[in-house]
Order: C-alpha cells, then sequence, then structure tokens
C-alpha cells in the first residue's frame, strides 16, 4: 500500500513580484555604480529603469498583494544613485576645473585636460 501525504502538508508556493524584484536589483546596482567616477554613467540608464519598474512592482503589488516593500526599495535606490551619480559628476569637474586652473589654463577644460594627460608619463614603458 503506497503512502500519500497529506495535501495540507504540501508547501504552498511564495508569490512573488517580478517587477519588484527587478526593481530592488537595478537600485542596487546603479547605486553601486553611482560611486565609480567613469562608470557612474550606468546609473544614469539603471537609476530610472529602477524607478519605473518599482512604480509598475507597486501597481501590479497591490493587485497580488505582493513587492511593496521591495518597490520601495528599488524606487528609493533608483533615485539616490541619480543623485549620487549627479554629485559625483559635478565633483569631479570642479576637481578638473580646480586642477586645469592650478596649472594655469582658463580656456576649455576639455584642451586642459588632454595637455595635462599628455604631461603624465607613459605606463607602456615600464
Amino acid at each position: 500500500m503506497a503512502y500519500t501525504p497529506d495535501p495540507a502538508s504540501e508547501p504552498v508556493p511564495q508569490r512573488t513580484n517580478g517587477h519588484a524584484v527587478t526593481a530592488l536589483v537595478l537600485g542596487i546596482l546603479a547605486l553601486v555604480l553611482a560611486f565609480i567616477p567613469l562608470v557612474n554613467v550606468v546609473s544614469f540608464v539603471l537609476g530610472p529603469l529602477a524607478i519605473i519598474f518599482g512604480i509598475v512592482g507597486l501597481v501590479a503589488g497591490r493587485r497580488r498583494g505582493t513587492g511593496k516593500g521591495m518597490s520601495i526599495a528599488g524606487i528609493v535606490m533608483g533615485a539616490l544613485a541619480l543623485v549620487i551619480g549627479i554629485v559625483m559628476y559635478v565633483l569631479v569637474f570642479n576637481v578638473a576645473s580646480e586642477a586645469c586652473e592650478d596649472e594655469g589654463y582658463s580656456g576649455n577644460v576639455e584642451e586642459c585636460l588632454e595637455e595635462l594627460q599628455s604631461e603624465l608619463p607613459d605606463s607602456d614603458n615600464g
């Protein structure tokens, strides 16, 4: 005689909100990448995507009753990533401008940075 388990003891599958999870993951990635000076360009793409997926996750979560916290976290982290990315760009630009002024350049910052870069020793020569 075969044993049949009680139907009540079967685990109930958890319902998840894919948009909320996506918002959370994109928000985390955008926030981490926002602190890296040249890579933070990616946070300007991932941040708004996290916000959009977070909003969609909130709307879908109302119907399903899941993912509200993850959606809100994704929205907040996406917004923070945008703010931090902007602040990092302003800081890098100010530092570059100050370096150019210290070297006596008063014109275009791009020309100044190219000139300063050409003065650096080559790393190819060892």
